[in-house]
């Protein structure tokens, strides 16, 4: 017997009531010998026997009362032992056991383990003639071994199973448990199914399965289905579905924000819950978020990191029965701090008209990678240019012969050059000393009109055209483009065409089609060549609003930052692609410390690993067996695993057929008889006969 409200059963102490009365009213009544009615007293001991009787009934209808109403709340049923056994007789039997992520959820016992219990127990309950074999049913079909005698096998395999982070297939399980028993000679099938029976499991719009007799006719295998969630309406779980990292520009350098999506699976509103955000495993700060119910909301934490490198950054919502799915981690890399020599080819002792007035303030603007350092022409060929990521020479003149191989040596090693042009830049002697390093030659200086003139917004050159690939023209589309497409040209330098110095990037054109950024690389490092001036001589670009952006971005592509590591997307159970060489790497270890599979990814550089078995960091050994930061990632679970939605059994019913299905318990259980519908009746029935004995 079982109760469904089982505190109810302490109002039976309530029976105790009548007794008490009865045991506090008794009196005693004194003796006092009276001669003339003593004939009374013998006629009285006719009737004493039935007010007795009288009295006894009414003490245990009103006990009966006050028993049968709160065993009744308690809502008492009787259950009958099942077998897997039906009427159908002996049947060739596979159980299917259900590994999804869901399985996972917990109140003590997980879903899986009790799951895992229940499948013995239904081997146990097979007939000595009934063959048998296990499924243990994930996203990723592993065909289930023929049908066996074997079960002392077939209890190890659950023994040894273990619950993926996965949505399972049930579908597709349930097809190939039929399959299996296509060749049995037995004419009845049976399908023991031990499931959670969530909705993202076992899709109902699927055909049922059927197996195949040994004549050809169809036959409906018997679905015996084992609710590890006991029949719960719920099972309540939250999670966090979706991670954005994005730099915060506008929070200062290596400042960056994280938008977690979350997402509620219950029936009830989730209030005040804790987000952690972890960088490297430290918690670094803390927040709170609500969520509807079976809602969605979003967190945004924002986070500045100390140092640059390669992050591991992970949000940890408050725990609940499914832990599983209340983190998600991201890679990121934040770039380090970088250094800048900002050659200053026509200083001004006003602001506004020195040459690197602009520059420097775009370049020292919170969010820049690149901290400048100011120098003139004089004092900068003195500098060790190798304490340098790059190099601005802002109008300058051609330098000497030394300097200039200085500086080829600089890019070819790796560092970053940007040049723009002016009054002091005089094309020929410029490619004369630095021809070898320049994306093309340059050729003479044009005037579209003349910078002071009334005509200069009507006759000023324009850009026309921007390169949609290049990193540094990224973030300049749509209306963004504005920023540079509203610059007016006055003056500006033209360059050779490309077959003249091989091969250059045109990031940007002007209207007459000649360039107005061109980038190369040059050995190991970089160059980008402005066409005209960054004050406010040859142009107005400083003073409009893609300058300062731009020139951020210049900055980071020059020191090789701006190539931020790819965004990669990596799923439990899929696999993914890394750029990278696989001939130059050894192994990627999965956060537990197992090794996953990789190989080359059709003819290009990039490998494919996995399917990835759990999620979390990943990191990819070289073949020197040091790691490869810029090559590591995280795994995340896919959130549709995550809901915890299930199938009604009447749902279920119909979708297989009522002649087919048949409910098992966690204990084997599956006929329950309710009684307390009985008990109130008999409540009922007794409240009456006190009122008729009261009334005689």
């Amino acid at each position: 017997m079982t109760f469904a409200n089982p505190l109810m059963l302490l109002g039976m102490l309530a029976a105790a009531i009548p007794l008490l009365v009865h045991l506090f009213d008794r009196r005693r009544p004194k003796v006092i010998p009276f001669g003339a009615i003593s004939f009374v007293m013998k006629s009285e001991k006719r009737t004493a026997s039935r007010l007795r009787l009288k009295r006894l009934l009414l003490y245990l209808l009103r006990t009966l009362i006050l028993l049968a109403i709160p065993f009744a709340l308690a809502r008492p049923q009787f259950t009958q032992e099942a077998t897997a056994s039906t009427s159908r007789g002996a049947a060739a039997t596979v159980v299917v056991l259900d590994a999804s992520l869901v399985m996972r959820w917990s109140d003590g016992t997980s879903l899986f383990e009790s799951g895992k219990n229940q499948a013995k127990t239904a081997l146990k309950e097979l007939l000595s003639e009934e063959p048998a074999t296990v499924m243990i049913c994930a996203k990723n079909l592993v065909p289930p071994a023929p049908l066996a005698f074997d079960r002392p096998r077939m209890l190890a395999l659950l023994d040894e199973a273990q619950p993926t982070f996965e949505s399972a297939d049930l579908n597709r399980c349930l097809e190939a448990a039929a399959h299996v028993m296509d060749d049995s000679p037995m004419a009845n099938r049976r399908i023991i199914l031990v499931s959670a029976l969530t909705q993202n499991a076992l899709h109902l719009e699927a055909t049922p399965p059927v197996s195949q007799g040994l004549k050809g006719d169809k036959i409906k295998p018997e679905l015996v289905i084992r609710d590890v969630a006991d029949g719960r309406k719920t099972l309540p779980n939250h999670a966090i579905v979706d991670v954005k990292a994005e730099v915060a520009v506008s929070q200062g350098p290596r400042a960056w924000q994280f938008t977690f999506t979350v997402r509620n699976f219950s029936d009830d509103a989730a209030k005040d819950l804790e987000l952690q955000l972890k960088v490297n495993g430290e918690v670094v700060t803390k927040g709170f978020v609500d969520v509807q119910a079976n809602g969605t909301a979003q967190k945004t934490v924002t986070h500045r990191f100390k140092t640059g490198g390669v992050m591991s950054v992970e949000g940890v919502l408050q725990h609940d029965a499914l832990p599983e799915d209340d983190s998600r981690m991201v890679v990121v890399t934040v770039a380090k701090e970088l250094r800048a020599l900002v050659v200053n080819g026509a200083p001004n002792a006003q602001k506004y008209r020195d040459e690197a007035f602009f520059t420097e303030a775009a370049l020292s603007a919170a969010g820049s990678p690149v901290r400048p350092v100011m120098r003139d022409s004089e004092a900068a060929w003195r500098e060790d240019f190798s304490k340098f990521d790059a190099v601005f020479l802002l109008n300058v003149e051609a330098p000497t012969t030394e300097v200039a191989a200085k500086l080829t040596a600089f890019v070819e090693a790796g560092g970053g050059l940007f040049i723009s042009v002016g009054d002091r830049l005089d094309p020929e002697k410029f490619n004369q000393q630095l021809g070898a390093l320049l994306p093309r030659k340059m050729r003479v200086i044009k005037t579209a009109v003349e910078p002071n003139s009334p005509e200069v917004h009507t006759r000023s050159a324009r850009l026309t055209t921007l390169s949609s690939t290049h990193s540094v023209m990224a973030p300049f589309t749509g209306k963004a483009a504005e920023g540079l497409t509203s610059i007016h040209f006055q003056r500006y330098v033209l360059f050779e065409s490309d077959a003249a110095q091989g091969a250059a990037e045109v990031l940007g054109s002007l209207d007459d089609g000649a360039p107005a950024f061109i980038a190369s690389r040059k050995g190991k490092g970089r160059v980008l060549v402005f066409a005209s001036s960054v004050d406010r001589d040859w142009s107005d670009f400083p003073i409009r609003t893609g300058f300062l952006p731009f020139m951020q971005r210049v900055g980071a592509w020059l020191t090789g930052t701006l190539e931020e590591r790819e965004d990669v997307k990596a799923i439990v159970g899929q696999p993914v692609t890394l750029a990278g060489g696989a001939q130059s790497l050894s192994r990627i270890r999965s956060p537990s410390g197992t090794e996953s599979p990789f190989a080359a990814a059709g003819y290009g550089p990039e490998i494919s690993a996995g399917p990835l078995p759990e999620p979390g960091k990943y990191t990819v050994i070289d073949s020197a067996g040091k790691e490869v930061e810029s090559l590591a990632f995280a795994a995340a679970i896919d959130g549709n695993a995550s809901d915890t939605s299930r199938h009604a059994m009447e749902a279920l019913t119909a979708w297989a057929g009522e002649d087919v299905v048949k409910m098992a318990g966690p204990s084997g259980t599956h006929a329950e008889t309710p009684i307390w519908t009985w008990l109130l009746i008999t409540a009922a029935f007794a409240f009456f006969l006190e009122g008729v004995l009261l009334r005689r």
